[in-house]
């Protein structure tokens, strides 16, 4: 259930119902803890429309040549009921600046968000026969992350340069030359 207690599978965890945007760590970390007072997880657990959200704003984004990377926070407590709606969704979204960070929260049976993080090094694949582009999702199990909100960041960001990167790479899009930083002639002693 959302802050204004209607049964929603995507909404924006700040609250705000205008602005899906947070900046950095920080502020994932400041939505998520706002959130946690507030929203009350519920089934039945559906990803697809969410990541299709997600992609559609990152895909605006691009075609209107912005140079944003798009960090889309999942936190579930259930076992996934769109599994195969929710591959074909990453699938679609594999090619767009977009990673999808999910975390398990509870004691529910996460083998299918194993699935969806393809960490085993095969990619998925949709139900048209489409392989994605690159590997777009790190999940993470909070029952398995030991030593708090830190180690739980830790484990949740690892994949995110490396899929960026990916990115990146796929569009071959370079960093930009930054002129090194001037040193001040020294004087003799």
């Amino acid at each position: 259930m959302t802050y204004t207690g209607a049964v929603s599978h995507c909404f924006n965890l700040s609250g705000s119902s205008s602005s899906s945007e947070v900046q950095g760590v920080e502020g994932i970390m400041n939505a998520y803890s706002s959130a946690l007072h507030s929203v009350t997880l519920s089934g039945p657990t559906l990803f697809s429309h969410v990541i299709n959200n997600a992609a559609r704003i990152a895909a605006e984004s691009l075609k209107n040549h912005h140079n944003k990377y798009f960090v889309l926070l999942i936190i579930t407590d259930g076992v996934l009921t769109d599994l195969q709606e929710t591959k074909d969704a990453i699938v679609m979204a594999s090619d767009l600046p977009l990673s999808i960070l999910v975390i398990g929260v509870g004691n529910a049976d996460f083998t299918q968000m194993e699935i969806l993080d393809a960490d085993n090094g095969q990619r998925l694949e949709s139900s048209t026969g489409r392989v994605a582009a690159r590997d777009i999702v790190q999940f993470v199990p909070m029952r398995e992350v030991l030593g708090g909100q830190v180690a739980v960041v830790q484990a949740m960001l690892e994949e995110l340069p490396w899929q960026f990167l990916s990115y990146m790479r796929s569009r071959n899009i370079k960093p930009l030359n930054v002129p090194p930083p001037s040193t001040a002639p020294t004087r003799p002693c």
